[in-house]
């Protein structure tokens, strides 16, 4: 067995995260049939006119998000925006840079820091800011506590995030810089509309979304004529 496949078996477990192989060389991840996987999984494109997403969920990156949230596994952030490639280059240039780029990671409850010791965007949106040279503004608060977004309806997930997220702290941003909400997932907007709204109406107008990853509501094409219907959503 090469040193590399060794060390990486040491460090990480024996096992490839999305398929379970234990037999083959990991990267230290994912074994080399999961990776080619993972890169197929690649988006490149945005998904709406203000959102862009690295990924389509597919079996390895919803692997690889489940263990980012729930598995102590932080470096997967870096990992899955470090794999996304050309991918980050088409994200730069839809940004459209003219001024600096600050990069608002969606703010998790008190209770789920604790249970997982760090936020999951946060480690996104560093990711991404070393990538474009922009900078992490933890600008958002959470004024209340929402119940996992994942297995609601529409209109559930804009009523459980209404007004659930406030300004904390202020940058010097100017009219031309881009502030940039950063989340793991997006599906309808809900969470990241939400983000918006509390920036919005604190002055803050050019708005931009990236995810890791984008998971297609089974009525796509009707929640998003919903969306352009709530003044708050992008």
């Amino acid at each position: 067995m090469r040193l590399k496949g060794i060390v990486s078996r040491f460090l990480f477990g024996s096992v490839c995260l999305s398929c379970g192989c234990g037999e083959k060389p990991l990267d230290p991840w994912l074994c080399e049939n999961c990776r080619e996987l993972l890169l197929k999984e690649r988006n490149g494109n945005a998904v709406s006119e203000n959102a862009f997403s690295l990924y389509n969920m597919g079996p390895v990156s919803r692997a690889l998000i489940h263990g980012l949230k729930y598995s102590s596994m932080p470096g997967l952030a870096a990992y899955l925006v470090k794999s996304a490639g050309d991918t980050l280059k088409n994200f730069k240039e839809w940004l459209s840079l003219e001024g600096n780029v600050f990069f608002v990671p969606v703010p998790i409850h008190p209770s789920r820091f604790r249970e997982r010791g760090y936020n999951q965007t946060e480690k996104v949106a560093l990711a991404l800011a070393a990538y474009c040279n922009g900078k992490v503004w933890k600008a958002l608060g959470r004024r209340s506590f929402s119940v996992s977004q994942t297995k609601l309806s529409k209109s559930e997930r804009v009523l459980n995030v209404a007004g659930a997220f406030v300004l904390k702290k202020r940058m010097n941003v100017k009219k031309e810089d881009c502030v940039v909400i950063v989340d793991d997932v997006f599906t309808t907007g809900a969470t990241t509309g939400a983000c918006a709204y509390a920036l919005k109406r604190n002055g803050y107008h050019n708005i931009k979304i990236c995810s890791l990853l984008y998971e297609k509501p089974i009525s796509a094409e009707l929640d998003f004529v919903a969306d352009k219907q709530e003044d708050w959503l992008l």
